[in-house]
């Protein structure tokens, strides 16, 4: 997919993958939970998600959307900062923008207590693995955003799941205590309008992972979590300010989005 310099990249930071991809190639192995606080996650402000727009589809949009693509496109790109709360907050206020539906905020924490035989491996228990993943599409309770984002939760569940004090030097294995906290995802996401889905939806979705190990001899004693966050808007093009807009401001608008992917 072809994209042209302008809209895209002034909007997204220079970036132009989608969510989708750069969920996909990043490398699930830096992140660590006994390694507390470190940088080594998966995190972008804003990262675009096209769904089924492409070139020949975009032309296929409704006018109206065609206009608040480019109109919404061309504030972002003007912005300095382009984290969470900004984006949401220039949304909010754009004339071309209604927001509509109740606004999508969850929190919610998964708690694993157990007592158990040491693990030497450090291997991940599978139903932990498996309670990660129906906790986590419950938390996000939107096909959509799971089918786009493509976060593979199996590895990210295992990277919990395997989150217990571990065996490092001849001394920790009498005694040891481990208490650490590691964000694992950070992301905000601008989903694109599609002739399935004619809005745009801005989400971001946040995951924190952390453990509370402690271990004399072979029992340990295990407090294992997951925090996640997911908020989510949709925002549809506003009739009212639509039909101000002159013939040639229109024009302009409708061509520049049709341009998205050339």
């Amino acid at each position: 997919m072809a994209l042209a310099p302008g809209l895209i990249l002034s909007a997204f930071g220079g970036g132009k993958e989608d969510i989708g991809s750069i969920v996909s190639t990043f490398n699930w192995s830096k992140c660590n939970v006994r390694s507390s606080h470190s940088d080594e996650y998966l995190h972008t402000n804003l990262a675009p998600s096209y769904g089924d727009l492409t070139s020949d589809s975009v032309k296929a949009l409704d006018e109206n959307l065609k206009i608040m693509i480019a109109g919404t496109l061309i504030t972002i790109g003007k912005l300095a900062d382009k984290s969470w709360k900004s984006i949401l907050s220039t949304m909010m206020q754009h004339e071309l923008l209604e927001p509509f539906h109740k606004e999508v905020a969850r929190s919610d924490k998964l708690i694993k207590e157990s007592s158990s035989d040491f693990k030497f491996d450090g291997s991940p228990d599978a139903l932990i693995v498996r309670e990660v993943k129906s906790w986590f599409s419950k938390l996000i309770d939107d096909e959509d955003v799971l089918n786009q984002t493509k976060i593979d939760i199996n590895t990210l569940a295992k990277i919990v799941a395997q989150s217990g004090a571990a065996v490092d030097s001849f001394e920790a294995f009498w005694v040891k205590h481990e208490k650490h906290e590691q964000t694992l995802v950070d992301i905000g996401v601008l989903r694109f309008p599609d002739l399935e889905h004619p809005y745009f939806k801005l989400y971001r979705i946040k995951l924190t992972a952390w453990a509370d190990s402690s271990r004399i001899l072979f029992h340990q004693e295990d407090r294992n979590g997951i925090t996640g966050e997911f908020n989510s808007r949709k925002f549809r093009p506003r009739e009212s300010i639509m039909r101000e807009l002159t013939k040639e401001t229109r024009e302009k608008a409708r061509l520049r989005a049709e341009s998205l992917f050339d």
